[in-house]
């Protein structure tokens, strides 16, 4: 006998992290996050988004092969606190915490997570997000903005909150919190796009 697959409308009080994790696919394949028993849904992303995700993603990847440096990094992943649940667009983390078989990793072994800017979630990407990650003392973010042009905003972890250290809107290596040095070169994040 199967049992019967959750379902949104069937889910009463609160939302767990493991309530979350065990929701099947959304047919519009929405991402679904958690924060303190609140089930938030976003929108899947667009073209544009994806395509600096993978890009940005690649950049990141070839500086930590070369490095050395012993992180893990992957798009669109599942992160969790205690009562919080993150799908950021890009998340890099110890790559001990990344065995075979993981669904989530915890926020305590994220060394640095990346949002790229939607019209649809400008106040989580810009305030919710980051106030969270910086309670859960992620010790980098990194915002991507996609309007007017693109650009890479940098932040770095300091006491409670994080600050602002560099705009990248060009070629520029950015540490990463004197882990590795990452080579951004943000006109390649768009790749071939046509304007």
């Amino acid at each position: 006998m199967s049992v019967p697959e959750m379902r949104i409308d069937d889910h009463e009080g609160p939302w767990t992290v493991e309530d979350v994790l065990a929701l099947p696919e959304h047919p519009a394949r929405v991402r679904f996050e958690l924060v303190d028993g609140v089930l938030m849904m976003s929108p899947t992303p667009g073209w544009d988004h994806q395509i600096v995700s993978s890009e940005l993603h690649r950049q990141i990847n070839a500086t930590m092969d070369r490095s050395g440096a012993p992180f893990l990094s992957a798009g669109a992943v599942n992160v969790t606190g205690d009562s919080r649940l993150f799908i950021p667009d890009i998340a890099v983390a110890d790559s001990s915490a990344v065995p075979r078989g993981t669904l989530a990793v915890p926020l305590e072994a994220v060394l640095l997570l990346v949002e790229i800017g939607s019209p649809f979630n400008q106040s989580t990407d810009r305030i919710l997000n980051p106030t969270l990650y910086a309670q859960a003392k992620v010790p980098a973010f990194w915002r991507v903005e996609l309007e007017p042009e693109v650009r890479v905003v940098v932040h770095e972890l300091e006491a409670d909150t994080y600050r602002e250290v560099a705009t990248v809107t060009g070629k520029e290596s950015v540490q990463v919190a004197d882990e590795f040095t990452v080579d951004l070169d943000v006109a390649a994040l768009l790749g071939s796009l046509a304007d």
